[in-house]
């Protein structure tokens, strides 16, 4: 008996489902006669409609790379010595010229010192104060000078001497006559070993002289500075006594904050106290306005890319592009990636872009006339199909299109459509191939990309493809 009831609880609950379930039936028969869009069958679908457009597209290729100064240099110093300031750290900028650090330079002076009383004594035994030029005459020298008014008296002696002992008879003896003639050969003697003498002591000058510059060189050389176009020779400063008790570890700045014409501090190795062998790192300066932007391109663009052309860069940190142009292309296509190099300058008086960061550049290469563009709304994208939707005869015609990536309010249509096409902007998800529709002209969208005007910034597709 139990069997029984619960066998007609299931035909029971059966039926009720059936019965519930019919009115949808019904509704989807009803429904049957309308269309795809959600209009009944025979209705016209109110639609907005606007001729395709067409006016002149920039086309671009895309390329990404890294960002470097216009110059990078690594600080170092000539000589050794201990650190007793540093002027400068990271982040500072420096104008060229402008003081780094400091080395102590008390032997500095010293040497500078010692080279000075050895030229001086040179320049004492020349009887002069100064060093020679290099068409010196040495015979106007006092010494030499002397010698050869004595060589010149020994001579008219002799010459005197040998008129007497010439004569018939002889006037002096020929003991008399020999020593006048000894006295002459010693003097012209003398004198030529002293034009000799003056000879060897104006090159000893000379040396000295350059020995003297070589430590004044090196007594400059224990300030560290930044690298500039043309170096004025300057004079040796005050002494390292003050300086390594009481010179401050920095300096007031003399450059501007930022600017062309200044350098970044990129690092700094060294702390005040070190003592450091020649030729050590001490600092790593970068010359940051203008910057370049190295990328690699593939070589299907190698006609394509011209010197000079625009070049909009982006980078991560901003959402705006900094404009610039391309300055060198690399004659050279690298066999093992198949790209060859760019360069684009990029102004950075602003300080915003910062070298060895990544970045992306559109570089502008032509302007191509007769482009096809629809309004974003009138692009339907279902299934991995792109189509539009036409009027033809009252009703929507679908036609499949290609296009480039979306930039802006306007769609660059490649293949499907041609100028003067009416498209629909507004209502197109409603529609299906053969449904009415009741047209309404739309709005003309403005030409803001009309030839001569800034043109959109290109897709993905359309860099890719260099159009």
């Amino acid at each position: 008996m139990q069997v029984k009831r619960h066998r007609l609880s299931i035909v029971v609950s059966l039926s009720l489902g059936l019965t519930v379930m019919s009115p949808g039936c019904n509704k989807r028969e009803d429904s049957a006669g309308v269309g795809a869009g959600g209009a009944a069958a025979g209705e016209a679908v109110p639609v907005s409609v606007r001729p395709v457009t067409v006016r002149a597209a920039q086309r671009s290729v895309e390329v990404t790379g890294t960002l470097f100064g216009e110059e990078e240099v690594t600080i170092s110093n000539k000589v050794p010595g201990k650190v007793i300031a540093t002027y400068k750290d990271v982040g500072d900028r420096v104008a060229p010229g402008e003081e780094l650090a400091q080395l102590l330079r008390n032997d500095y002076e010293l040497a500078v010192n010692q080279r000075q009383s050895a030229l001086q004594e040179v320049l004492a035994r020349l009887g002069t104060a100064r060093v020679p030029p290099q068409d010196f005459d040495v015979s106007t020298l006092p010494a030499v000078s002397r010698a050869r008014l004595q060589a010149e008296n020994a001579r008219q002696r002799f010459e005197r001497g040998k008129q007497l002992h010439d004569r018939t008879p002889p006037l002096i003896s020929d003991q008399d006559y020999a020593d006048l003639q000894t006295a002459y050969d010693v003097a012209r003697q003398g004198y030529e070993a002293e034009l000799l003498t003056a000879k060897a002591l104006v090159g000893e000058a000379r040396t000295k002289q350059a020995e003297l510059a070589i430590a004044e060189q090196a007594l400059r050389d224990t300030t560290i500075r930044a690298p500039r176009p043309s170096v004025a020779r300057g004079a040796p400063g005050g002494g390292d006594d003050a300086a390594e008790s009481g010179v401050p570890t920095t300096a007031p700045a003399t450059s501007p904050s930022s600017g062309k014409g200044t350098y970044a501090i990129a690092a700094r190795y060294v702390s005040v106290g070190e003592l450091l062998s020649a030729i050590s790192r001490m600092y790593r300066l970068v010359d940051d306005d203008p910057l370049k932007l190295r990328a690699p391109v593939r070589e299907q663009y190698v006609g394509q890319l011209r010197v000079g052309q625009r070049a909009m860069v982006r980078v991560d940190a901003y959402d705006r592009e900094f404009e610039g142009h391309v300055a060198r292309i690399s004659p050279q296509v690298d066999p093992g990636s198949r790209t060859f190099q760019i360069e684009v300058v990029i102004p950075n008086a602003e300080g915003l872009l910062r070298p060895g960061g990544f970045a992306r550049a559109r570089v502008e290469t032509r302007q191509q006339d007769n482009v096809v563009f629809v309004p974003r709304d009138a692009v339907v994208t279902f299934a991995g199909v792109t189509k539009v939707f036409t009027v033809k005869d009252g009703k929507a015609q679908e036609v499949v299109v290609e296009v480039a990536p979306a930039t802006g309010a306007d769609v660059e249509v490649t293949r499907g459509l041609k100028a003067g096409d009416p498209v629909i902007v507004k209502g197109a998800n409603r529609l299906a191939t053969g449904v009415p529709v009741a047209p309404n002209a739309a709005p003309a969208a403005p030409q803001s990309t009309a030839e001569g005007a800034a043109p959109p910034r290109p897709g993905p597709r359309a860099a890719a493809d260099g159009r």
